[in-house]
């Protein structure tokens, strides 16, 4: 009798359907978010490198020429998010079904080497400039490894080294976005069982060691901690962040998700105030990405069932619903222009928002109908510096497209093939 084995093929489907996800989702002189999510930089000098994990490869474009520069294969299993080095002169890719990250040349998209981890790694876009160092969590077990960007080597790591697989709304994946609260105080979201642990990190290069300050418990799985500007801030309001809780819908548990107030008190965090994402006749079927408002008072939340929810984080109440698209994971305001442009993973168009009045101008069609049962609009996403532009990937499509915010119509496409769905738009005004 002759045993199955089966296909590399088979294997690599697999992996995708179970590492697949948001991220965040995020930092130097070339111009890249600690999330990943959105840059706006300078147009005329960029380029793109996204994850896709359907041909296994890195997509890179060319924006302002919106030219293909070149489809490097990854090695390891599920390329999802690409991510900067720190400042180095290299790029990740983050393999989620592999227990290791590929490192490419920025420049010639050269594979050099890969970073053996003793998880899958989730996200990597979390990078302290203070300290020179890289956190980066788990896909497959609640860890997080730092990681020194000049030499590619993990030198420390924190967590629990057992494989877990959440079933909260959200995905499988076993750690939440990485963050940075403080230059020596991060922390690594356990989704699996809805904690939020606190760490410290003591010493330095060559000799760092970790602490657990503490944990709180969450009402479900938390993504990630919101990002907001801090520079405006008191010193009181710079100990309070935001996460949201996403929420689950199972046979044997419904709940909203929620919107979290922690707050920083002697390196220890608390739980302050939390608040259900609903209103009257609609409640939230499950979110995981918040952006606040340029204004710095309101949050918006996107919710899977296609409404998103502005909430005051003053007083923590909902003051408008606005509908948009399903899967609406992300929301990204364009100040200039006083609008905001939602993400809809689930639909084929984005939805224009006027963030002075909180009310939906009009929806933009970006993408065909699914092919290729892949998210249809990308996590990350480019806006010009003078408000004018905003790039992404209609993923499933596997088109790169350029919208132009003041005529509110798409302009120029690129097709690429594939599923290219997050990563990160790097200035390169600066390479010889």
């Amino acid at each position: 009798m002759s045993s199955y084995i089966p296909s590399r093929h088979f294997l690599f489907c697999l992996l995708l359907l179970l590492f697949s996800g948001c991220d965040l989702d995020d930092d130097d002189d070339f111009v890249i978010l600690d999330d990943a999510e959105v840059a706006t930089t300078n147009r005329p000098q960029l380029r793109a490198f996204y994850g896709d994990p359907t041909l296994q490869r890195i997509v890179v474009v060319d924006v302002p020429e919106m030219t293909l520069v070149s489809t490097p294969s990854t090695p390891g299993m599920v390329p999802y998010p690409v991510d900067r080095a720190g400042i180095e002169d290299k790029i990740y890719a983050v393999t989620r079904g592999s227990h290791w990250i590929d490192v490419y040349d920025v420049r010639s998209t050269e594979y050099l080497h890969n970073i053996p981890l003793q998880h899958g790694p989730r996200s990597a876009e979390a990078y302290n400039a203070a300290l020179e160092l890289i956190l980066v969590t788990g896909s497959d077990k609640a860890m997080a490894s730092l990681i020194d960007p000049k030499t590619d080597t993990v030198v420390a790591v924190v967590g629990n080294d057992v494989k877990t697989s959440p079933t909260d709304y959200g995905g499988s994946l076993s750690s939440g976005h990485p963050f940075w609260l403080t230059e020596r105080l991060f922390v690594l979201i356990d989704r699996a069982n809805r904690k939020i642990q606190l760490y410290r990190l003591n010493g330095q290069m060559g000799a760092w060691e970790t602490e657990l300050m503490n944990e709180v418990v969450t009402p479900s799985s938390v993504h990630y901690i919101i990002n907001q500007n801090r520079s405006s801030l008191s010193n009181e309001d710079k100990k309070t962040y935001y996460a949201i809780a996403e929420g689950v819908s199972s046979e044997v548990e419904q709940q909203p998700p929620f919107l979290l107030e922690i707050h920083l008190m002697d390196e220890k965090l608390i739980v302050n105030r939390q608040m259900p994402i609903e209103a009257t006749g609609i409640s939230g079927t499950g979110a995981h990405h918040g952006d606040f408002h340029p204004d710095g008072k309101h949050i918006y939340v996107g919710s899977d069932e296609g409404h998103c929810f502005v909430i005051n984080s003053r007083n923590m109440e909902v003051v408008k619903v606005i509908e948009t698209g399903k899967g609406h994971g992300h929301t990204t305001f364009v100040p200039q222009k006083n609008i905001a442009i939602t993400t809809n993973h689930k639909d084929t168009y984005v939805s224009i928002i006027d963030t002075n009045t909180h009310n939906k101008m009009t929806d933009i069609t970006v993408s065909g109908e699914q092919q290729n049962n892949q998210k249809l609009q990308s996590h990350t996403s480019y806006v010009s510096q003078d408000g004018r532009y905003y790039y992404a990937f209609a993923s499933d499509n596997g088109i790169f497209y350029e919208l132009d915010i003041e005529e509110l119509k798409v302009t120029k496409t690129l097709e690429t093939g594939g599923s290219p769905i997050q990563g990160v738009f790097i200035d390169r005004s600066g390479w010889k």
